[in-house]
């Protein structure tokens, strides 16, 4: 009788197989034959599951970046404070430990080769439309408080606010001695502050 194999659970142990060699040694060294040397697999094998490594990249991205940000978000408890609230949704987007670095790591190299990729640039795009989507709700948040002023352009400000968060993701991981967690979550309260009509209405 021919063996079943579990199709999906096969990919999940790739998946897990590719991080691993990514944690240690760097998205460079997850190659498709390292990756399935790593799953007790031959390259044949792999292929039979991902054809390229773009294919791999764009698994590993849904997998572990998208299905990780949905479950951190269901986890998190929003302080009933806006200003509180509003800074836990942007400090959950930045690389603040070992684990949020190397998903930054992979979604960089990730958004890079999108540019030249038509089979990743959809799944880049979702990615940075839920980036948007976010830094709106922490604006809406601010808003919804009255401690925006009526003036405030939202679009314009949810796109500010994308670009601040990028702008620190690339900036922690390049120069992690200067942007350091204390760091860049007082860069993040700084521009909160500056946000709102009146500082001492931000606290609460």
């Amino acid at each position: 009788m021919p063996k079943v194999v579990d199709h999906e659970q096969k990919r999940k142990l790739i998946a897990e197989s590719a991080w691993n060699i990514i944690e240690e040694k760097g998205i460079e060294h997850a190659s498709i034959r390292a990756v399935a040397a790593a799953a007790g697999l031959s390259p044949g094998a792999l292929r039979h599951y991902f054809s390229t490594q773009d294919e791999l990249l764009l698994f590993i991205v849904d997998y572990y970046l998208t299905r990780g940000a949905a479950r951190a978000e269901e986890r998190l408890e929003l302080s009933p404070v806006p200003m509180k609230a509003a800074k836990e949704i942007l400090l959950l987007l930045l690389p603040l430990d070992a684990d949020k670095r190397t998903a930054a790591g992979v979604w960089w190299i990730f958004a890079i080769r999108s540019l030249t990729s038509a089979a990743l640039r959809t799944k880049k795009d979702e990615l940075t439309d839920g980036l948007h989507g976010l830094t709106k709700a922490v604006l809406e948040i601010l808003a919804e408080a009255k401690l925006l002023p009526s003036s405030a352009d939202i679009q314009l400000e949810t796109l500010r606010l994308a670009a601040i968060v990028e702008g620190l993701t690339i900036l922690a991981l390049l120069r992690p001695e200067f942007y350091t967690p204390g760091t860049v979550e007082r860069i993040v309260v700084r521009h909160l502050q500056e946000l709102c009509p009146m500082p001492a209405s931000c606290d609460r």
